[in-house]
């Protein structure tokens, strides 16, 4: 749990179950959690952390908004893509 501690779950946090594969989330919840993955595996692998902060910073949200549009729509691009694929694999007949 230290690692998640590290990207900002708090105790509260804990109780949640834990998130199946198969468990559908926004686009917005992914993109927080590609984040705070970023974060976590940054951390773990100690690296310092003005190597990762100006893509951290940006991915992060203010007033309602990311706070770099860009990677928000490089994000939104991102999950169409994946989109896209899966269902062609279910098309296709592949899960």
């Amino acid at each position: 749990m230290t690692a998640l501690v590290k990207a900002g779950v708090t105790k509260e946090d804990e109780d949640m179950a834990i998130i199946k594969p198969t468990d559908m989330i926004t686009v917005a919840e992914g993109y927080d959690a590609m984040r705070i993955f970023l974060e976590t595996v940054w951390q773990r692998q100690g690296k310092p952390a003005g190597e990762i902060d100006l893509l951290i910073g940006g991915l992060k949200w203010a007033d309602g908004s990311p706070i770099n549009p860009t990677l928000w729509e490089d994000w939104l691009a991102a999950a169409q893509v994946v989109r896209s694929c899966r269902t062609q694999d279910i098309v296709d007949g592949e899960n």
